[in-house]
């Protein structure tokens, strides 16, 4: 009796728990125990664990990030897109837990939000968007909170993050009002003062990512005033250092360097400040031998392999603040030679040697360096697009003067006896070998003293199937390929997978030591036939003779090939000197070169004009005459004699075709109005007034050709027409003279029978084909050899990774046959360009993706609107869509 009684009791009190937490789960009504359980529950099992997984994500993510020391640092450093894609699993997780808070736990009466934690998940959506740099989506959430909860603290906090959101996406005239908004709050007391260490530091980085460096100094010296972290205290140090350097303040940057060198959590940070401070070497203080010295020792630290680089290129400067430019050079080269794994420092020192030889008007090697520069030189680089253009300009010039130093060689090795002639082929021969062989055993060398020759190629040809997992064969161990791959980098960069792979330039031979005696050699290399004679056979080998002998010039035809080649090769030089350069000097002597070895070349014109011209800018009148008087005496008629004559000449031919313009606008007129006769009347007019100088003429004779369709028989068009593509074959109006055709072969004439056009085909204007809207929903695009990879498989590793990177986006994965032996892979949908170039950009850096793809060596990927998708698919043409593709989308560039 007794446990029966205990039973009913026991379930009464197990239904009444179960009605109360039943009734506590409801967020309907607003009672203290329904807020309290909500509370305790979307903070403790939802909330907190979100939190924490975006902390674990912050901490791995933030373990890779490399600051650039060369540059300026940021206040904050969040690494770029494919850095950022390794956050985004630990911040798609939080989001879902937030969003799970919010939906369950939210208890929202009369517009009041009763449960604490749900602004708090609101900001950690934000936060988490923010970390995957979504910054557009990130500045809504936290827009949204200010709005929301503008009764709670927490809307500061929600300022801060919206403007650190629009500094990144570079939107500073939003991001400015409202850090002044916060700053007047935090001084009248509306907001709490806990928020102004970290306005400060947001406020610094608003200026310097606009490279306003002056204005986030008082900033940065508040900010420290505030005592922030200690580790955020020595990166403001380092940042102020690095300004007052740039600003010439030595002693305050010496000053912040030292106290970064004592308290640096990174050796990184630690090593950059004494190079820095070493750099802020004057010249005038006397303490050169004692900096000197210290960075000589840092060279010794086994520490410092990695950073030798840097410290050549400390010492380099230091000597150019001595004026001893020989010095720097050599230190510069060495700077180079040591950056195996610092791209950055390879540019700019390669950049510095650059510069100094330009100065010095050595273009060849100043070409390059400039070439050098811009392979590891990121494209945010100050004066980026100039230093490009100089680079493109000398690479033309240096390109130009070898193929006339090349062009030479082989001319005089063609005047050779065969026996001496051969002998010169071998010995570069020899000295390609020889050259080949010394690389090879200094950089054998050099992996010996760094302990790795042993570690890698040594365990990399253990045979397969022996040993441990550690030396399995050497292409079935991921770690010593790749060790591999980065050794060959370092010593030939990146190159294309093809016959004589090892040379930079296979079209240029610096043939030498022509001169010294002959000795008998092997036979000239086998012939073959062409058109009934003896042709040398060319070796693609440029350690056999064959490689050499067909280049050089044995028949007059062949020696008049050769000259022309450097007629063109000193015309083009002598232009750059001019226009590209702005160097008169080189200039005046390569065209007086050209003169001098070709007095009858085919520019003979052009060039003594611009030798009158230079002349005339040099001061040097006499010679200046002499060319003017030549061009009088033996061209009259040409336009260089007239211009010298009359300097207006030009200026009057432009006004002939200011006049041909307004004829032109009154014969469209004319055609408008149906005025036909008018029409020819006008073209017949520019026809004798103007005949080819106008660039109109090709517009007159279409609008001609179709007047005269209109008040004749169609034949007169038909014939008009083809006249019109005959004389035009370049003009922009010989598509539409074909459409015209095209259009006129479709019809009938009055007696019914279809009319004559002898079918023009018409010219596919692909430009047209595609258009670039940046709004438009977007695909990610994948096509690839069906007979060559597992399209199946490929579709499960993309699948992998949009369930690691881009949970919440539902992506989907779809594939369709594009043609016989290709598929389309395709990821949608993307809300517009940007967010579907984030994605790309992201899934490039996936290994797990194209490691297996790249050994095929067939594929391609891009991203396309809905719009252009089915115009892609039926012109299947993906080389036409590429170029499109890297024309418009700007990430790529």
């Amino acid at each position: 009796m007794r446990s029966t009684k205990k039973f009913i009791l026991s379930a009464w009190i197990l239904v009444l728990s179960g009605s109360i937490m039943f009734n506590a789960c409801s967020t309907k009504k607003n009672t203290f125990v329904r807020r309290s359980y909500h509370n305790v529950t979307a903070h403790y099992n939802v909330y907190w664990n979100g939190m924490d997984n975006l902390r674990q994500g912050l901490k791995e993510h933030q373990a890779g990030l490399k600051d650039n020391y060369a540059l300026i640092l940021p206040v904050f450093y969040y690494g770029d897109k494919a850095s950022a894609a390794k956050i985004s699993q630990y911040a798609d997780i939080a989001i879902k837990k937030a969003s799970k808070a919010i939906n369950k736990h939210s208890m929202t009466f009369s517009r009041k939000e009763y449960v604490r934690w749900i602004d708090d998940c609101y900001l950690l959506i934000g936060k988490c968007y923010f970390y995957k740099q979504d910054y557009s989506m990130a500045r809504r959430t936290f827009e949204f909170v200010i709005k929301t909860y503008n009764y709670n603290e927490i809307k500061y906090e929600a300022m801060l993050w919206q403007a650190k959101s629009n500094i990144q996406l570079g939107d500073f005239n939003r991001a400015e009002p409202m850090l002044d908004m916060l700053q007047s709050k935090i001084n009248k007391g509306d907001a709490p003062q806990k928020y102004e260490t970290e306005l400060n530091l947001v406020y610094g980085q608003f200026f310097i990512l606009q490279k306003n460096y002056d204005g986030a100094v008082p900033y940065l010296n508040r900010a420290l005033e505030l005592s922030p972290s200690s580790e955020m205290q020595t990166r403001c140090k380092f940042i102020l250092a690095q300004i007052y350097q740039l600003n010439g303040e030595l002693n305050e940057a010496s000053q912040l360097y030292s106290y970064v060198i004592k308290h640096a959590k990174s050796y990184e940070m630690e090593f950059n400040a004494k190079i820095n401070l070493a750099q802020c070497y004057d010249a005038k203080s006397g303490n050169r031998e004692f900096i000197v010295n210290k960075l000589l020792k840092m060279l010794k630290d086994d520490k410092n392999k990695d950073f030798q680089d840097q410290i050549y290129y400390s010492l380099a400067h230091i000597a150019m603040k001595d004026a001893d430019s020989a010095g720097a050079i050599e230190y510069y080269k060495t700077s180079v030679s040591t950056s195996h794994t610092n791209n950055y420092q390879k540019a700019i020192s390669s950049l510095e040697l650059a510069d100094i030889f330009f100065e010095t008007r050595d273009y060849t090697i100043s070409q390059a360096y400039y070439d050098s520069t811009m392979q590891f030189l990121p494209k945010e680089y100050p004066n980026y697009k100039e230093l490009f253009k100089r680079t493109m300009t000398l690479t033309d010039l240096v390109k130009n003067l070898q193929l006339i130093q090349r062009q030479d060689s082989l001319q005089k090795l063609a005047k050779l006896p065969e026996a001496q002639r051969n002998k010169v082929i071998d010995q570069i021969i020899a000295k390609l070998v020889a050259d080949e062989m010394k690389k090879q055993m200094e950089e054998q060398r050099r992996l010996e003293s760094q302990g790795q020759f042993g570690q890698g190629m040594g365990q990399g040809f253990d045979q397969p199937g022996g040993g441990s997992r550690e030396g399995k064969w050497y292409f079935y161990n991921p770690t010593t390929m790749s060790s591999g791959f980065s050794i060959f980098k370092r010593k030939w960069g990146m190159r294309k997978f093809e016959d004589n792979w090892f040379l930079s330039n296979k079209a240029v031979v610096i043939f030498a030591d022509e001169s010294k005696e002959t000795e008998s050699s092997e036979d000239q290399a086998s012939d073959t036939t062409k058109d009934g004679k003896k042709q040398l056979a060319k070796s693609k080998n440029p350690k056999e003779r064959a490689f050499y002998l067909p280049d050089i010039p044995m028949t007059k035809e062949k020696v008049q090939a050769s000259n022309d080649m450097i007629v063109e090769a000193y015309y083009q030089a002598g232009f750059i000197f001019v226009e590209g350069l702005g160097d008169y000097g080189n200039a005046t002597k390569t065209f007086e070169a050209l003169m001098d070895r070709f007095p009858g070349n085919k520019y003979k014109i052009q060039t003594a004009y611009e030798l009158c011209q230079l002349y005339s800018h040099l001061q040097n009148q006499p010679k200046s005459d002499q060319y003017k008087n030549q061009i009088l005496t033996l061209y009259p008629e040409s336009d260089y004699a007239k211009l010298l004559v009359n300097p207006n000449y030009y200026k009057e031919i432009n006004a002939r075709q200011s006049d041909a313009s307004k004829l032109y606008n009154d014969t469209y007129k004319a055609f408008t109005n149906q005025q036909y006769y008018m029409v020819i009347n006008n073209a017949d007019i520019a026809r004798v007034k103007y005949k080819t100088d106008s660039v109109l003429m090709p517009k007159f004779d279409y609008m001609r050709a179709l007047a005269l369709g209109k008040i004749e028989i169609v034949d007169s068009l038909v014939t008009a027409m083809h006249k019109v593509i005959l004389d035009y074959p370049k003009s922009e109006v010989r598509p539409m003279a074909e459409n015209v055709l095209a259009f006129l072969g479709t019809q009938k004439d009055s007696k019914g029978e279809p009319i004559k056009t002898d079918s023009v085909t018409i010219q596919d204007n692909t430009e047209k084909l595609y258009s670039f809207d940046p709004n438009a929903m977007h695909f990610y695009v994948l096509v690839v050899n069906d007979d060559r990879v597992d399209v199946d498989a490929l579709k499960v590793k993309i699948t992998d990774y949009n369930t690691k990177y881009h949970d919440l986006e539902n992506l989907m994965v779809n594939s369709l046959l594009l043609d016989n032996g290709r598929q389309m892979i395709t990821v949608n949908n993307f809300d517009n360009s940007e967010t579907a170039m984030n994605y790309f950009l992201g899934i490039l850096s996936s290994k797990y993706i194209f490691t297996k793809l790249e050994n095929t060596g067939e594929y391609s990927n891009f991203v396309i609107s809905v719009e252009n998708y089915p115009v892609l698919y039926k012109n299947k043409d993906i080389p036409q869509y590429l170029r499109f593709f890297e024309k418009n989308y700007p990430a790529l560039n």
